[in-house]
């Protein structure tokens, strides 16, 4: 019984997870520099695309309304406003607003802060595979 009822848990929250957020693709593209000798005079310039996930918030909540407009956002170029929407909603701690926001942080430019982002949100929901999906991503792209 005990293994019966330990897999029903891990069902049971495995489509919580799957039933609180909604997920879309976005391409999203970095550009990568590679040195070609020790001096670094001779680089390499190559432009990386890749598949990052947004998370839309299945609640009613002022953070979930937020997240989602972000969303919308970020899905048609407005990057600004998603910035300035996830910015503050980012205090909530919740995971899938710390995923997003640490992808439009990506947007921008601001690798380092995104990446930290993101890795929050994987820990936070470590079962999450789009959360991780991204982490593995920018994590092989900074080797």
């Amino acid at each position: 019984w005990r293994r019966l009822l330990k897999i029903v848990l891990l069902c049971s929250s495995v489509c919580l997870y799957a039933c609180v957020y909604n997920y879309t693709a976005i391409r999203l593209v970095t550009t990568v520099r590679v040195p070609v000798d020790a001096t670094e005079n001779n680089v390499i310039v190559k432009d990386v695309y890749y598949t990052a996930y947004v998370a839309y918030i299945n609640k009613n909540s002022q953070v979930a309304h937020y997240n989602n407009k972000a969303v919308e956002y970020i899905k048609h170029g407005n990057v600004e406003e998603a910035l300035k929407l996830l910015e503050d909603a980012s205090a909530s701690g919740e995971p899938a607003v710390l995923n997003n926001y640490g992808i439009v942080l990506l947007i921008k430019g601001d690798s380092e802060k995104g990446f930290e982002y993101i890795y929050k949100a994987s820990v936070a929901e470590p079962y999450n595979t789009y959360f991780r999906k991204n982490y593995l991503y920018l994590y092989e792209c900074k080797k």
